[in-house]
């Protein structure tokens, strides 16, 4: 098997790829009209001129583009993403470092609730296709599919906090509870690494509304393609065979059609880990949740080019590490899979 190899130029073609989304957005941000020394000192800008002549010199703002350009791609490689403007000058690797781990958690929890829902709802579709339950299992994955997320976030607040009081509205974690001591940067694995039950269970508590809003929409997307792949199946050649042969109906359902029929559902998990890492920009909003959606629209706000750069990067990285993984395990399920 020519795995390595097939990882190895997989990860040189990812250098370019990122290499090409961090030149469109930063031409891209440089066009947006503004000065983002004029956004950072305010009133201030216009009083003291020295001051935004100084500001601009240093992080060479008056230059033409390219040369920009080409200081960026070098504080880049050596590792300075720039500051956080709109952080009060913090560099800009501690906010990503502060902020990602949120939407890691949100995201990682829709994602298990998405194919939790998804996958059992799509086989029972398929397994009593054009039936009663059938019917009502596409009405549901459709509502889902056809709310946007920012919808589906104030819906679950009104009912789920504001009516029935059981899930907070707002924050990470309980006030007053001490976060545990970074061990992996992500504070829930770090609490349960910690057997740290107060913090774990408050933190699980709060993510539970705003994953479950992002996962309204992925399941529906699972649950569709799901049912069409398994019905595809189905009229396949060998699985007439196997029930010409006497097979049982439930043996050739579960047992010979299903494992073709999730193939598809290998691949569009890379997709929908994606949507879902960037849906949290909304998610995080709605639900003052402190992740890095919440600090990407505070950036764009307040004009911070190097928090709009960076994020940007990050999530390029989050969809190119997601689409090798999704690759390596298409070929780990089907090992007849060429790697050409």
């Amino acid at each position: 098997m020519r795995l390595v190899p097939y990882i190895i130029r997989r990860l040189v073609l990812a250098i370019f790829v990122l290499w090409g989304v961090m030149t469109i957005t930063f031409v891209l941000s440089h066009l947006v009209p503004g000065n983002p020394i004029d956004a950072l000192l305010g009133r201030a800008a216009t009083s003291h001129p020295e001051l935004v002549a100084k500001l601009s010199a240093q992080y060479h703002y008056n230059n033409p583009i390219y040369v920009q350009y080409y200081y960026y791609f070098e504080n880049v490689f050596h590792g300075n993403l720039g500051y956080a403007t709109s952080r009060g000058f913090v560099p800009v690797v501690q906010v990503i470092a502060e902020t990602l781990p949120f939407s890691l958690q949100i995201a990682f929890f829709a994602f298990l609730i998405a194919m939790g829902l998804g996958i059992p709802l799509g086989v029972l579709a398929a397994r009593y296709s054009h039936k009663p339950i059938d019917h009502g299992i596409r009405g549901f994955y459709l509502a889902g599919v056809s709310s946007p997320a920012f919808f589906v976030a104030l819906v679950f607040l009104i009912v789920f906090t504001y009516y029935f009081r059981i899930f907070p509205a707002a924050g990470a974690v309980a006030t007053g509870i001490a976060p545990p001591t970074p061990i992996t940067g992500i504070p829930m694995l770090d609490a349960a690494l910690e057997l740290d039950g107060t913090y774990l269970s408050s933190a699980l508590y709060h993510v539970i509304l705003p994953a479950a809003t992002l996962a309204v929409g992925a399941f529906g997307i699972i649950v569709r393609i799901l049912r069409a792949s398994t019905l595809q199946v189905l009229q396949a050649n060998y699985i007439r065979t196997a029930r010409a042969k006497g097979v049982g109906e439930d043996t050739v359902f579960f047992k010979h059609a299903m494992r073709n029929a999730l193939m598809p559902i290998v691949t569009l998990s890379s997709l929908i880990l994606y949507g879902l890492v960037s849906g949290t920009l909304f998610v995080e909003n709605i639900f003052s949740y402190p992740g890095l959606g919440q600090y990407v629209v505070g950036a764009i706000a307040a004009q911070d080019y190097a928090g709009i750069l960076t994020t940007t990067l990050v999530y390029a990285v989050v969809i190119v590490v997601a689409n090798l993984v999704v690759d390596v395990l298409y070929v780990v399920v089907d090992p007849q899979i060429r790697l050409g």
